[in-house]
């Protein structure tokens, strides 16, 4: 059990910096753009954003179910 918390645990924390990271790319695709060396366009953000809206949540539903004290 212990190995899959620290799965979940470090997958979610990627998957939020990913997270923030498009969102600001959406936002200010003028800064995001030439700091991630022309990867993260706006259009790119705004589908990386929206596309990893369900594994999020399915990485937050997983990780309050592992740690879940009953």
């Amino acid at each position: 059990m212990d190995k899959w918390k620290r799965i979940v645990r470090w997958t979610l924390l990627v998957a939020v910096i990913v997270y923030i990271i498009s969102g600001l790319g959406i936002l200010y695709p003028a800064v995001v753009g030439p700091l991630t060396f022309g990867l993260l366009g706006k259009g790119t953000a705004f589908t990386l954003h929206v596309n990893l809206l369900v594994p999020f949540l399915v990485l937050i539903v997983a990780h309050i179910a592992l740690t879940w004290k009953a």
